[in-house]
């Protein structure tokens, strides 16, 4: 009955996104979500800040979900949050195992915008007449921590693994955007917005993204509609240090938004992955730029693109399988070449390694999970 639950949650929901590189909650990048002597898989198939299911990757059976909510960085931690009656129900659950560990109530109506790398603080925001009013919520001692409120229309982007420092977007109109630093030690906002090396004001909306587990990335993919432009916006947490890095882009604007990002498990380089332009691009985090590109041949988008990133890469960092949205397709980071496709039967909703990273999984969005061998992209089963 149970599975009979979730395969219902999953079929219903309305388009496929993605789990993060090894089939990590949003938007973790890491393999540190699953426990000891076992591999999950995560799918968040309406997007994020989505329901998550987990997968056993063992026996392809799905194991438990939990309700709409964000993941920290580092995996191990998953804030879900509704409002209700101006009130606002936040609870913290374990990602390995569900288990809930916290359960608050917060007077008013807030919605859940952010969690710190470590999950020990989350974010929630609300909109007022020309303001914006922040809460910081200190999940480990339950308390509210900071609250304040802005003038304009600011968005959380992340919290600094110390809880000193809050990261927002300020948007002004057409769609112009600074990056601002909240001074929590101080409360108070730090006057000078953080500006990429050569860039007046930036443009362009937020589509997807991943961060680094050691809460030093956060790296999200914008698009800017005028001029058919990809690129990815690095922000440096522990330097406070944004940068702006173009993608190769094309002429048709839908396909832009089929880029995948995934950080290598070094955490110095992000691979950005979109078969419908037939692009893999390798960018180098530490100097802000591309050092490869490989082309391959691009494959038709599949209809009705949402924000996703379906890839996932080995604990090595040799293999990086990534999608569109239906075939798979593995990058060989040390050649730089692509193989594949490779045909899952149908919408993928997650991406993810098992154990050993000898097979890699896809789960799809009827809720059915197919297994490929790593090593040559072999359908196995």
């Amino acid at each position: 009955m149970k599975r009979l639950a979730l395969l219902f949650l999953l079929a219903f929901v309305p388009a496929p996104s993605a789990a993060l590189a090894d089939g990590c909650p949003l938007p973790c990048s890491g393999q540190s979500s699953s426990p000891p002597g076992a591999k999950l898989l995560f799918a968040q198939a309406a997007g994020p800040g989505g329901s998550l299911i987990a997968y056993n990757t063992a026996n392809r059976q799905a194991v438990f979900a939990l309700p709409p909510g964000m993941a920290s960085a580092d995996g191990r931690a998953y804030y879900a949050g509704f409002s209700f009656r101006q009130r606002t129900f936040l609870k913290r659950f374990d990602v390995a195992t569900a288990m809930l560990r916290g359960d608050w109530i917060v007077p008013g109506s807030w919605r859940l915008q952010g969690v710190s790398p470590t999950g020990r603080w989350a974010a929630l925001a609300r909109r007022l007449a020309g303001k914006t009013q922040l809460l910081i919520f200190d999940g480990q001692h339950g308390r509210q921590a900071h609250v304040m409120t802005l003038r304009g229309n600011f968005e959380v982007e992340t919290i600094s693994r110390d809880g000193k420092r809050l990261f927002l977007i300020e948007h002004f109109a057409g769609r112009q955007y600074n990056v601002r630093e909240y001074d929590l030690s101080r409360e108070q906002l730090v006057a000078n917005p953080l500006r990429a090396q050569g860039v007046k004001i930036m443009a362009g909306y937020a589509w997807s993204g991943v961060a680094s587990p050691d809460g030093r990335w956060l790296l999200t993919l914008y698009l800017s509609t005028p001029g058919k432009l990809a690129f990815v916006h690095s922000l440096d947490l522990e330097r406070s240090r944004p940068a702006c890095i173009g993608l190769p882009s094309g002429k048709a604007f839908e396909k832009l938004k089929r880029y995948s990002l995934t950080l290598a498990p070094n955490g110095e380089t992000l691979y950005a992955a979109n078969p419908a332009l037939g692009v893999v691009a390798v960018v180098d985090l530490a100097e802000s730029k591309m050092r490869r590109v490989t082309r391959f041949a691009a494959t038709a988008p599949v209809a009705g693109a949402h924000p996703a990133t379906l890839s996932t890469i080995s604990r090595n960092g040799r293999t990086m399988y990534f999608s569109a949205g239906r075939d798979l397709w593995a990058y060989d980071s040390a050649y730089g070449v692509v193989r594949g496709p490779y045909a899952t039967g149908g919408k993928i909703v997650a991406v993810g390694y098992g154990a050993g990273d000898d097979r890699v999984f896809a789960v799809r969005k009827d809720g059915h999970m197919v297994a490929f061998r790593a090593a040559n992209g072999e359908r196995v089963g």
